[in-house]
Order: structure tokens, then C-alpha cells, then sequence
């Protein structure tokens, strides 16, 4: 005789009946109701870079930096600002001459920058 670990009584049963069917019931309620919604979300998340380029055009550029600036939004909204183009002229014609003449400093093998990781590990 095979032996059970767990006793169900009778309103535990009932919940689970009574859970069942209201999952049927509440599946096609939303079906009904709001299986419209992921699609028209996708469309309006695919129309998110023209709605912010609208806006940009609509309310000029200073209230649109203003807005991304207060939201967060993604550097790939941020494209068409003043700003963004500034900054990314200003890194373009950033001089890398201060550079010019560094060395690494001495490692632990008394070379400049220049590490042998095989004979860091001869002790095993």
C-alpha cells in the first residue's frame, strides 16, 4: 500500500475548484477586454523616436533638454538636441598631446608595463 504525506480536506479542494475555474473566466475576460493592449502598445513604443522629434520641433529645443533631462530618457532620444551635438564636437576635437610621453609604471618584475603571467604562478 502506497503510503501519502499530505492529507487534502474538502475546502481545500473546493479552493482549488473554484481557483480553476475563475482562471478560465478571468483568461477569457481579458481576451475580451484587453487583448488589444500589448499590440497597441508595440505600435506606440515603435513610435517613440517621431513622437520625440515632434516634440522637439512642437516646443523647441531648451523645454525638450529640459524634459529628457527630467526623465532620463535614452541617449538615442537625446540625438537631435544642441547639447548632444556640442558634446559630441567637443569630444571629437578633445587633444590627446598631454599623453605623449607617459610611461607605465614599474611592475612587479622591474619592467614598464610588461607582465610574464606565466612566471607569476611557479608556485604550484
Amino acid at each position: 500500500m502506497k503510503g501519502y504525506d499530505q492529507v487534502i480536506f474538502t475546502n481545500e479542494l473546493l479552493y482549488h475548484r473554484s481557483v480553476g475555474s475563475k482562471i478560465q473566466e478571468t483568461r477569457r475576460s481579458w481576451e475580451e477586454r484587453c487583448s488589444w493592449f500589448p499590440a497597441a502598445q508595440r505600435e506606440l513604443y515603435g513610435r517613440c523616436s517621431e513622437i520625440y522629434e515632434e516634440c522637439l520641433k512642437k516646443y523647441g529645443n531648451d523645454h525638450y533638454e529640459y524634459y529628457l533631462k527630467r526623465n532620463r530618457l535614452r541617449e538615442e532620444h537625446r540625438v537631435n538636441t544642441k547639447s548632444y551635438k556640442n558634446r559630441e564636437t567637443r569630444k571629437s576635437e578633445r587633444c590627446m598631446a598631454h599623453l605623449k610621453g607617459y610611461k607605465a609604471s614599474l611592475t612587479s618584475n622591474d619592467e614598464y608595463g610588461r607582465v610574464k603571467p606565466m612566471q607569476l604562478f611557479y608556485c604550484f
